[in-house]
C-alpha cells in the first residue's frame, strides 16, 4: 500500500506542475488575443463620448419634444447633462463578450449594419452610416427584451450635429403598456 501512495504523490505532484506550467505559458497571450477578438467592431462607447464631449463645448440649443404615451411637450432648452442626456447611446457596446459569436455584419455602401442572430440577447440591428470622409454621420439601434414579466423594444437614432432619438415601448405584465419617447432636435446657433 506504501508503494500505492507513493506513486500517487508523485503523480498527483507531476500533474499540478503539468497544469501550473500550462496556465502561466498560456494565459498572457491568449488574454491579449481574445481582447484582440472582442475589439473587432466599432467602438461605439468612444465615438458617443467624442459627441459628448462636442456637445458640451458647443452648447446648442435643443428643440427637445417629450412624449409619455399621448402627452407631448415640446421646449427650447440647453441640455445641462449631455452624459445623461446619451446614456441608451452609450450603453450600446458591440464588443461585449456576450454577442460574441452573434453578430452578422453587413455593408451596403457607407453603411454597416451588425445583425444579431441571438434572440435572447438584448440589441437586434446596429447600423452606422459614415460620410464621405469615413466619419460617422448616422447611428440607429434596435433593442429588443423579452422575458415572463416584460418586453420592452427601444429604438434609437443619432445624426450627428442634426437630432436624436429615444423611443421605448414597454409592455409590463401587470402594469400594461407604456409608451416614452425623446426627441430632441440641435439648432444651428453654433456648430459641431
Amino acid at each position: 500500500m506504501y508503494w500505492y501512495t507513493k506513486n500517487l504523490s508523485k503523480k498527483l505532484v507531476l500533474f499540478t506542475g503539468l497544469a501550473l506550467g500550462l496556465h502561466a505559458c498560456s494565459s498572457p497571450e491568449v488574454e491579449k488575443k481574445s481582447e484582440q477578438k472582442a475589439q473587432a467592431y466599432f467602438d461605439i462607447p468612444s465615438f458617443i463620448q467624442q459627441e459628448i464631449d462636442s456637445l458640451k463645448q458647443a452648447n446648442p440649443t435643443v428643440n427637445k419634444t417629450v412624449t409619455k404615451d399621448k402627452e407631448e411637450e415640446t421646449k427650447d432648452l440647453k441640455i445641462r447633462d449631455w452624459d445623461n442626456e446619451f446614456s441608451s447611446f452609450k450603453a450600446i457596446d458591440l464588443n461585449k463578450p456576450a454577442y460574441a459569436g452573434f453578430i452578422e455584419l453587413d455593408t451596403v455602401d457607407s453603411v454597416i449594419e451588425y445583425n444579431f442572430t441571438n434572440p435572447d440577447l438584448d440589441l437586434a440591428c446596429v447600423r452606422i452610416a459614415f460620410n464621405e470622409e469615413g466619419k460617422v454621420k448616422m447611428l440607429s439601434v434596435d433593442k429588443h427584451v423579452k422575458n415572463t414579466l416584460y418586453q420592452t423594444s427601444e429604438f434609437l437614432v443619432y445624426e450627428k450635429g442634426n437630432f436624436y432619438i429615444v423611443e421605448k415601448n414597454q409592455k409590463v405584465r401587470v402594469m400594461g403598456e407604456n409608451y416614452y419617447k425623446v426627441q430632441g432636435n440641435l439648432k444651428a446657433d453654433k456648430t459641431l
